[in-house]
């Protein structure tokens, strides 16, 4: 039988390991809890027989919001089982968010973790006359809910049990007639420029895209990874979701995301797969604690990561170290790299990779330094992986080349188009849109920006959108800067501002709370609140410094004349960010229009009135000023 869908992987494996072997793995008050391929494949048969039993049928959709665990990878496998499609929904989306994809998609249930979750689909089920059930797998805080809509995970399991003594063979009959032409997920586009997009994704497009992961990864059945990026991203749908019934890789789930590192130690995966924004909120945790450490640690990281950065370059130019570097870079990895992977939990790592967007070239290159090969890739929800760096050519300024199976061209305009026979195959009620993203070459057009390098390697550049052009005619792009920002340890986010109508570049700035924070208590300066320290002339002082730093990389017309520190985070609840943490730019300047006007003026303070959004869907309002800074003042 052709294994061309992910039921039908997750029956091959059980046939071929049974209780022998560890399929997946979750900690649980401290304890790492085993499941075999002979547990995953029970629970997968009886829960998808349960759901049919609620009236589960063929072409169904169901959503699944909650962090990863086994019963999200069970309930997906079950679903796409009994024929059904599965939809991800982000943990802190906030009702009007799910509302609208839970209507769009036509769910007829969700899948959900806790008493959180439940909270927010009960507040939004009257408007919902599609949804039938919502099944929890986490029944703490809810055992007092009757609301007759609610179903718990493992009694429907048991429900299924009974179901399959009236209907024996049922499940296998579903699983061995799947194809792998059939849809298997619904995958919603981040939406940075409007309401997200569903891409429409077959079985044996997420099997043919982890097949060629798989051949550069090289992934085996005494492999570890940790599942961390969300499954409503179409990176963990592949890399988590796929890769690992391909090759029978153990997955681990963590305790919980504030315990992430130290799982990840105990785990010592050979796999690693974080988003962007955590790879680089990873580098400025080390470079803050290891700037404010002992002295005597930190001229020993100092010398160390000099010579790593030496090595790391020299292979970087496709060159090889000479004996005396190598020597040096043994004895820099015995005294700091190798006891600070074992501290990050990377001491196994032989495989890193970047999710939901691009790593700056500053943090590929630090982990680079430390030992870490961080494998930058370009990938769209379309089409997965379409480009990725290969082990012995990571260079940290490109997404590497393509992968196989995949084309790329430049068109005229800088535009990235790709084209694969394995992609999506449309979006789901938007046959307008389908036919503008697909030519009739079969090219998909990606709306970023970039090029292609002499040896083949792609160059991602920005959304071609957002490329600016300043009043004097010079181009730059925002997210190539933004990246360099974001490396320093006291940078969040930022948002880099200009165009036809402006003389030189801005940014808004979004610091890191936690690490200016620590640096205001060091140096015994008072502050209240996030907005407070925001504003304070030290820490404008001290961002100021960074943006100085990252202008001596640039090219003198796009270079930051002026910055503001914002009053606040940018925050997914308010639209700033999309769920999977990419700036809403066209929001973000219309919501910041007053400040980006005071950025081009003379003044050296704006008044700011801005409503917010908290979590529960209530809104408030915040009132501050905040400061004008341009670079290389002293800020006071």
């Amino acid at each position: 039988m052709e294994l061309d869908t992910l039921p039908k992987l997750v029956k091959y494996n059980w046939e071929k390991y049974g209780d022998k072997k560890i399929a997946m793995r979750r900690k649980d008050f401290g304890v790492w809890n085993e499941y075999t391929w002979e547990d995953s494949y029970q629970i997968v048969r009886h829960f998808s027989l349960g759901m049919i039993s609620l009236g589960l049928q063929e072409g169904d959709k169901v959503s699944i919001i909650g962090d990863n665990a086994p019963e999200w990878f069970w309930a997906e496998y079950a679903i796409q089982a009994a024929g059904g499609i599965v939809i991800g929904l982000y943990t802190d989306g906030i009702p009007n968010e799910l509302k609208y994809i839970l209507d769009h998609s036509e769910s007829k249930f969700v899948v959900a973790e806790d008493q959180e979750q439940v909270d927010k689909l009960l507040s939004i089920i009257p408007e919902l006359p599609r949804l039938i059930n919502v099944i929890y797998w986490d029944d703490k805080g809810l055992w007092n809910y009757n609301a007759p809509v609610l179903k718990d995970f493992y009694d429907l399991v048991k429900l299924g049990r009974q179901y399959e003594s009236e209907h024996p063979g049922l499940f296998e009959q579903n699983v061995d007639r799947g194809k792998g032409d059939a849809p298997a997920i619904l995958m919603y586009t981040s939406g940075t420029s409007g309401l997200p997009k569903a891409a429409i994704v077959e079985h044996k497009v997420l099997i043919k895209r982890a097949e060629a992961i798989n051949m550069f990864t090289g992934l085996s059945k005494d492999d570890n990874y940790v599942s961390w990026v969300s499954p409503a991203w179409i990176a963990e749908q592949v890399f988590g979701m796929t890769c690992p019934l391909l090759s029978g890789t153990t997955v681990n789930f963590v305790e919980e995301p504030e315990t992430t590192q130290v799982d990840i130690r105990e785990i010592g995966p050979e796999f690693i797969t974080f988003g962007s924004r955590q790879w680089e909120s990873l580098a400025s945790t080390v470079q803050f604690k290891m700037s404010n450490s002992a002295t005597v640690k930190r001229l020993l990281y100092d010398m160390c990561m000099a010579i790593g950065y030496k090595l790391a370059d020299t292979r970087i130019a496709r060159g090889e170290p000479s004996l005396f570097w190598r020597i040096l870079g043994g004895i820099a990895y015995v005294a700091l790299h190798r006891p600070l992977l074992d501290k990050l939990g990377f001491s196994n790592a032989r495989y890193a990779l970047t999710g939901a967007g691009t790593c700056g070239p500053d943090t590929v290159r630090l982990f680079l330094a430390m030992g870490i090969r961080l494998h930058n890739n370009y990938s769209l929800t379309e089409m997965m992986p379409v480009t990725n760096h290969r082990d012995d050519d990571v260079r940290p300024e490109t997404v590497g080349p393509p992968v196989e199976g995949v084309e790329v061209r430049i068109a005229d305009d800088g535009e990235i188009m790709c084209r694969s026979i394995y992609r999506f195959t449309s979006y789901y009620k938007e046959p307008e849109i389908t036919a503008k993203t697909i030519d009739t070459n079969g090219w998909i057009h990606t709306a970023d920006g970039g090029y292609v390098s002499d040896d083949g390697h792609l160059v991602f550049t920005d959304r071609v959108k957002d490329l600016r052009s300043l009043k004097t005619g010079y181009r730059f792009a925002p997210q190539y800067i933004e990246g360099r920002l974001r490396f320093d340890p006291y940078i969040n986010n930022v948002m880099v501002i200009g165009g036809e109508d402006r003389d030189y570049v801005t940014a808004i700035i979004d610091m890191d709370y936690k690490n200016v924070g620590q640096w205001a208590e060091d140096k015994n300066i008072p502050y209240t609140t996030y907005a407070d320290l925001s504003q304070k002339p030290q820490a404008c002082d001290l961002i100021g410094k960074a943006v100085e730093k990252v202008n001596s990389y640039l090219p003198e017309p796009s270079r930051i004349r002026k910055f503001s520190n914002l009053h606040k985070e940018f925050d997914p609840d308010e639209a700033e960010l999309t769920r999977s943490r990419k700036l809403r730019r066209s929001f973000l300047e219309q919501h910041y229009a007053k400040l980006i006007d005071a950025l081009y003026s003379e003044v050296d303070k704006v008044a700011i009135e801005a409503e917010i959004t908290y979590q529960d869907g209530r809104k408030g309002t915040i009132k501050t000023e905040v400061r004008i800074n341009s670079v290389g003042d002293e800020h006071k």
